[in-house]
C-alpha cells in the first residue's frame, strides 16, 4: 500500500520496493542485493556501503525509471537473481505495469528459468454482468486497454467518476478512476468514453456505479477503434475506500 510522506531508513526496504518498484533501478546503480528479507532501509544500505539518506533521496526523484523502462517491452530479465529471491514479488512488479513481456530469471550461476507464474484476473469475464471490485479497477482498465476486442459485446458494472465536458455533444461523457502506475506524480484520469441518452447525464465530479455495454469500435474522441461503453444502468455511489486506483 502507498506510503503517504515517504520512507524514512528504519523502514524496511520489501516494503519500500513493493509500494515503488521503480527503486530497483536505484539498487542497481548503488549495487545493492536483492535477498534482504525484513532489514531496514538503513540496515541494507550500511551492509552496502551506501549512505541509507542518499538512498532514498535517488529513489524520490528516480522511482519513474523502471515504468518507463517497462512500459512497451517485449521480454524483461532479472540477472544476478539468487535461488532464495521471491519470484513473486518480481513477477508483480511487471504484471503492475504490462501483461504482455516475458519474465527471465537470470541466476548467478549463469542458468536462466522463465516466469511460469499465471495471472488469473480477478474478475469472470464471461459472467454475463463483469462485475469489477473497487480494487480491481487498474487490472481491468489495463486488461481492457490491451486487449479491447475480447470485451466486445460484454456487459460490465462498476464504481467510477463521472467526467462531464461541456464541450462534449449532449449524452457522451468518460467514466472511470484516477489511476496510479508508480508514483503520486503519475496520477492520472483512466476514463472510458459512454453514451446515453442526453437526459440521463450523470453529474460532472460525482461516484456512481454503473453498469454498461462495451463495444470495440471507432469513434472521433478517440481517432480510432477503442472501448466504447453505452449506459444501461447507474446509480449514486459512495466514494471507495481508496478512491485512486492503483496494482497493488
Amino acid at each position: 500500500m502507498y506510503k503517504n510522506g515517504g520512507y524514512a531508513g528504519d523502514d524496511r526496504m520489501c516494503d519500500l520496493v513493493c509500494d515503488r518498484y521503480a527503486v530497483l533501478q536505484v539498487m542497481s546503480r548503488f549495487g545493492i542485493a536483492l535477498g534482504f528479507g525484513d532489514k531496514t532501509i538503513a540496515e541494507v544500505c550500511a551492509e552496502s556501503r551506501v549512505d541509507a539518506a542518499t538512498f532514498l533521496a535517488y529513489n524520490a526523484n528516480m522511482r519513474g525509471l523502471v515504468v518507463d523502462k517497462l512500459t512497451g517491452c517485449e521480454l524483461v530479465v532479472f540477472n544476478r537473481f539468487t535461488r532464495d529471491m521471491d519470484k513473486m514479488a518480481f513477477h508483480k512488479i511487471v504484471r503492475g505495469v504490462s501483461r504482455r513481456p516475458d519474465i527471465a530469471y537470470e541466476y548467478v550461476s549463469g542458468d536462466v528459468e522463465y516466469d511460469e507464474i499465471e495471472d488469473p484476473l480477478p474478475f469472470d469475464i464471461d459472467a454475463p454482468v463483469i462485475e469489477i471490485g473497487d480494487d480491481d479497477y487498474a487490472l481491468w482498465y489495463r486488461d481492457l486497454s490491451e486487449e479491447t476486442k475480447k470485451y466486445d459485446g460484454k456487459t460490465v458494472e462498476y464504481k467510477g467518476l463521472a467526467a462531464v465536458n461541456p464541450r462534449m455533444k449532449p449524452g457522451t461523457f468518460f467514466f472511470g478512476r484516477q489511476l496510479m502506475t508508480c508514483c503520486v506524480e503519475d496520477i492520472q484520469f483512466a476514463g472510458l468514453l459512454t453514451q446515453c441518452a442526453a437526459d440521463a447525464m450523470p453529474e460532472n465530479g460525482k461516484w456512481y456505479t454503473m453498469r454498461a455495454k462495451i463495444e470495440h469500435k471507432w469513434h472521433k474522441l478517440y481517432g480510432q477503434k477503442g472501448p466504447v461503453l453505452t449506459l444501461l444502468e447507474m446509480q449514486p455511489a459512495e466514494a471507495p475506500a481508496q478512491p485512486v486506483a492503483t496494482f497493488y
